[in-house]
C-alpha cells in the first residue's frame, strides 16, 4: 500500500493543490462507484469516523469497509491565510482538518 502526503506551499501551491484534491475526488468517485475505501483512495485520502471530538482512523480492511468521512493527507502551510481561509471556506472545506493548516498573520506577502 502507498500512502503520499501533498505538501501545499504559499499561494500558488494551495491553489494547484485545491485544484488536484478536486479532481482526485472526482476521479475517484467516477470509478469507485460502490463506495468502498480500497488502497486506490486510500493512497492520498483517511477515511475517518468524525462521531469523535478526536476522530480515529478507519484502517482499509481489505477494501470491504465504507467510506465514512474522507479527509486529504496534506499540509498546508503559507504566510498569509487568505488562500487557505478561501479553501476551508470552499466546496472541498470537508476534505481539510484545521490540525493540518499552517498560516501566519496577513501581511506577509512580498517579504522575501
Amino acid at each position: 500500500m502507498t500512502q503520499s502526503i501533498v505538501v501545499q506551499v504559499g499561494q500558488c501551491g494551495n491553489q494547484i493543490g485545491f485544484r488536484f484534491w478536486d479532481l482526485a475526488l472526482r476521479e475517484h468517485s467516477s470509478l469507485n462507484k460502490t463506495g468502498l475505501y480500497d488502497d486506490a483512495v486510500s493512497s492520498f485520502f483517511r477515511n475517518v469516523d468524525t462521531r469523535y471530538s478526536d476522530p480515529a482512523d478507519i484502517p482499509v480492511g481489505h477494501g470491504l469497509g465504507k467510506i465514512k468521512d474522507l479527509k486529504a493527507r496534506a499540509v498546508l502551510i503559507d504566510m498569509e491565510e487568505g488562500v487557505v481561509n478561501e479553501i476551508m471556506k470552499g466546496p472541498l472545506r470537508g476534505v481539510f482538518d484545521y490540525k493540518q493548516l499552517i498560516t501566519d498573520v496577513s501581511g506577509a506577502g512580498n517579504n522575501w
